[in-house]
């Protein structure tokens, strides 16, 4: 998500009231060590210190804050969200993590539930313009872009420009079916030395953020029209026309775009996924792990290289890559069923059976999630 404030490493002193005694000095230690070990982004041994903390304390706020945190950090959103709820059960007031838990919610795409948090922290302090912006986004990203307005107006209305809230208004503007008005703010954005081809960008950006996608293709193809060499306008406009499933395009964009910039992670993570859903295997591997070696938190680089190889009869890297994949995004039901599949072929029945079994749950826990949903509604489920 754009104009996200990092979350800042919390390094809060270990409380001394929760009955540690002999053990507080080995605590202590163990999690200045744990913090140690997570600045230096050795995160397998900060976890295992800080888990060994809350064996010996399960409410040190401390301890788990910093949990919560690394979990974000290695895009295990899940286990972050629960986390942090953790801190919150024991300190309520612990504002830093509202905001944590909002944005993790927010890396999920869950903006719904992000909004009570990042509301939270706007009600205590109206002039907060890091929480007016986060909640505006969510506000915008969860069918209230008109709320969202309201709240950015005020922020972009003073003599001196916020370029950060001008975007996300004219974002606002384009989700709320309002794009002549999201014009006007994206002109006012770069009034003073944009280009027409940086104006007409953001306006693409918005439309594809808003799934209004052929009006975003038509606005790339005007800003590559305008200007042929335009950064990320070949990514954007092959990013879209994967959307409207017209691989072709897309691919080629994509090659366009690498073509131009060979560092573009994100470029090389998209034609490699789709190289692969095309079942173009060893060309899409290739431009994956590219992408893998500069953006090495990706759960789904991990996902379409775990897939790949599988087609390609390499069971063991598959489960390599598949097992982090399911590491780092839990939720996803992708790639534990071929993670499965992996394990059933190399005759792992019982690690195969388990990985089968958190698709299930997944799978039911989704069901179980629509049907609350439909009730909520009063819509009664065709059977």
């Amino acid at each position: 998500m754009r104009f996200l404030t990092p979350v800042l490493v919390i390094t809060l002193l270990l409380s001394s009231g929760h009955g540690f005694c002999a053990s507080m000095d080995t605590a202590r230690q163990t999690f200045e060590s744990a913090m140690q070990a997570f600045n230096a982004g050795e995160y397998p041994q900060a976890e295992a210190g800080f888990r060994k903390v809350l064996e010996l304390d399960p409410r040190n706020v401390s301890a788990l804050a910093n949990l919560g945190i690394l979990y974000a950090k290695t895009h295990r959103y899940t286990k972050a969200i629960d986390t942090y709820k953790q801190v919150l059960s024991i300190d309520p007031q612990q504002q830093q993590t509202h905001l944590n838990l909002g944005l993790a919610y927010m890396k999920q795409e869950d903006y719904t539930r992000a909004i009570p948090y990042f509301k939270s922290l706007h009600d205590q302090d109206p002039s907060n313009h890091q929480a007016a912006m986060l909640l505006a986004t969510c506000l915008a990203f969860s069918g209230h872009a008109e709320d969202g307005i309201r709240l950015l107006k005020p922020l972009t209305d003073g003599e001196e420009q916020d370029s950060a809230a001008l975007y996300l208004l004219g974002l606002a503007y384009s989700r709320a079916g309002q794009p002549q008005q999201a014009q006007k703010v994206f002109t006012k954005l770069f009034s003073s030395s944009a280009t027409p081809a940086q104006t007409s960008f953001l306006l693409g950006k918005a439309y594809a953020d808003a799934r209004n996608l052929q009006e975003a293709k038509e606005v790339f193809q005007a800003v590559l029209q305008a200007d042929p060499a335009f950064p990320g306008a070949h990514r954007e406009l092959g990013k879209v026309y994967i959307s409207l499933q017209q691989n072709a395009e897309a691919e080629k964009q994509l090659g366009q775009a690498i073509q131009a910039d060979p560092q573009d992670a994100s470029a090389l993570y998209y034609l490699g996924a789709l190289l692969v859903q095309s079942e173009h295997y060893k060309e899409g591997l290739s431009y994956l792990q590219k992408a893998q070696s500069m953006a090495p938190d990706s759960w789904a680089t991990y996902f379409y290289m775990g897939k790949a190889e599988l087609q390609l009869h390499h069971a063991d890297q598959a489960i390599l890559w598949l097992r982090r994949s399911a590491d780092m995004n839990p939720d996803d039901s992708g790639a534990p069923y071929l993670l499965a599949r992996a394990l059933r072929s190399q005759g792992h029945i019982q690690d195969a059976d388990v990985a089968m079994h958190r698709v299930i749950e997944l799978h039911t826990t989704a069901i179980d999630a629509e049907r609350r949903a439909l009730k909520d509604a009063h819509i009664v489920p065709e059977h």
